[in-house]
């Protein structure tokens, strides 16, 4: 049987191992977007991850609905993501862009003070983090996009996709999940347009099936382009009442798109969706529930699995033929050597969750390796 740890054929990327480092955002870009020095040193230091995926990066500052998470729309941003790129090749990695256009999700005092846009007037009844106000309430000042003005967004993921490949990422992954842009497309709740983007489960997947033409147009080949989704997650006031129409209508198009690959984020924690305890989790037994099941039933290539992952529940999914690569979150965020621990059963650094959003280096760069935890205790690195 395969193993997590076995080499994966992306197409014509090679990935050493399964294990993904999943996007997360950490707040520790400039306020105007740029990538700063210390996020070149976090993915560098992460490097053996079979592929990296960075954090949403929004390609318009429409789509900024976090303080301090990057951009990719300015030679600026494109130069700084460049170092990252380079430190990241340096130490023989591999990684991804995640593009993050956040539409009504967000408020103006996190996005330079630009009314949010989406595809229809309604609000997210959700609350949001800002720098200076804490937790406050998303923006319910929203501009509807005229069908023409829905064109020139997905004009600005193609421009900025250049600026991604220009930057030496080695591929895009479009965000399309949590209540994101192209997810309020998707939703029959939030997508309440009449013209050739709503009014249907297949005109709704428009939108997202528009971009990932554009980003694969700009890139040059659909194999170095990805897609996250997320059926039936409810998340930033996501809510969706067609979810089996709408998602069987978009993966028979990603089927024809011949994408890098397909990844997907599921609806709750693994626990408390399945009703499992920690033993019929362990032996496989969730992964024969929405949405695993649903995508590969459906979905002809590789897909990406993510949730509350373990290095056992990731293994029982392999195992199962479930899912192809699985993405690790908060286990990356305090062990630079996930691949490295996990392969060798050392035990994991525990998150500090209070240092995990904003500020510099602490809590960020300052986790230690195994071995620079057993030089640091024994005087001698493991071994």
């Amino acid at each position: 049987m395969p193993s997590i740890f076995d080499e994966y054929q992306l197409h014509d990327l090679t990935l050493p191992n399964r294990i993904v480092m999943g996007p997360m955002t950490r707040a520790k870009a400039t306020p105007e977007g740029v990538p700063t020095p210390i996020m070149a040193t976090h993915y560098a230091q992460r490097a053996s991850a079979g592929l990296i995926i960075t954090e949403g990066t929004w390609p318009e500052r429409r789509g900024q609905g976090y303080f301090d998470i990057p951009g990719i729309e300015t030679q600026e941003q494109q130069d700084a993501w460049a170092k990252v790129t380079e430190a990241v090749h340096a130490k023989g990695g591999r990684i991804f862009l995640q593009m993050e256009h956040t539409g009504r999700v967000g408020h103006e005092v996190n996005s330079g003070g630009n009314t949010l846009c989406a595809p229809s007037d309604v609000p997210a009844d959700f609350k949001i983090f800002s720098r200076d106000e804490g937790l406050i309430q998303m923006t319910t000042k929203l501009h509807v996009l005229s069908t023409e003005e829905v064109w020139e967004v997905i004009e600005k993921y193609g421009k900025a996709a250049e600026r991604t490949k220009a930057a030496g990422f080695d591929g895009i992954e479009l965000h399309g999940a949590s209540g994101y842009l192209p997810h309020q497309f998707l939703s029959d709740t939030s997508n309440l347009r009449d013209d050739e983007f709503g009014g249907s489960p297949v005109k709704r997947t428009k939108f997202m099936i528009e971009v990932l033409k554009r980003l694969i147009e700009a890139w040059g080949d659909s194999h170095r382009i990805g897609v996250k989704i997320s059926p039936g997650i409810l998340y930033n006031g996501s809510v969706e009442n067609e979810v089996e129409e709408t998602y069987s209508a978009l993966i028979e198009q990603l089927n024809e798109l011949d994408l890098a690959y397909v990844a997907f984020q599921t609806p709750e924690s693994l626990r408390s969706l399945s009703g499992m305890d920690n033993d019929d989790i362990a032996n496989g037994a969730i992964w024969h529930r929405f949405p695993y099941e649903f995508i590969r039933e459906r979905y002809n290539g590789t897909v990406i699995a993510s949730g509350d992952l373990t290095r056992t529940l990731a293994q029982n999914a392999l195992d199962a033929g479930k899912a192809d690569l699985f993405v690790f979150g908060r286990a990356y965020m305090s062990n630079p050597d996930l691949v490295e621990r996990m392969r060798n059963c050392w035990p994991l650094t525990p998150v500090d969750m209070g240092r995990g959003y904003g500020g510099g280096e602490e809590g960020y760069n300052d986790y230690p390796t195994w071995e620079e935890q057993q030089t640091e205790e024994h005087g001698k690195p493991v071994g």
